[in-house]
């Protein structure tokens, strides 16, 4: 049962990786929104896809925190039915471990949105 807690640890802390990016987002546009009266649309495009991706991935996390949960309830199931069940905490682990790969493939994309987003920032600087 040791598993499972360890998965739900990291998992939360992929958790609080993306929401602290999603809040950095969030204070971005509210600084934009407070710069000028009309923003760049572009840059805002760009920051509602970071967003975007950013609520994907915390979505994704937390249901692989919830398949994992699920996993140690199905890890005391199969004992108690004799091992008959060994399938079904292998699954769920399954499962989780890919919901864990869908939300770090989400934030890899997210950073690189950002990345692009500051590059297209120095490009505007450098031409005033």
């Amino acid at each position: 049962m040791i598993t499972p807690a360890l998965l739900i640890l990291g998992s939360a802390s992929l958790i609080a990786t993306a929401l602290l990016r999603l809040a950095r987002i969030v204070d971005r546009v509210r600084k934009l929104s407070e710069a000028s009266q009309r923003s760049d649309d572009a840059e805002l495009a760009r920051s509602e896809r970071r967003a975007n991706l950013a609520l994907i991935a915390v979505a994704v996390l937390f249901a692989a925190v919830v398949v994992f949960v699920a996993t140690g309830i199905a890890i005391a199931i199969d004992r108690t039915t004799g091992d008959r069940l060994f399938w079904l905490p292998v699954g769920l682990t399954l499962v989780g471990m890919g919901l864990i790969v869908i939300g770090s493939g989400s934030m890899v994309i997210e950073c690189a949105f950002a990345a692009a987003q500051i590059r297209a920032e120095i490009g505007t600087l450098r031409k005033r």
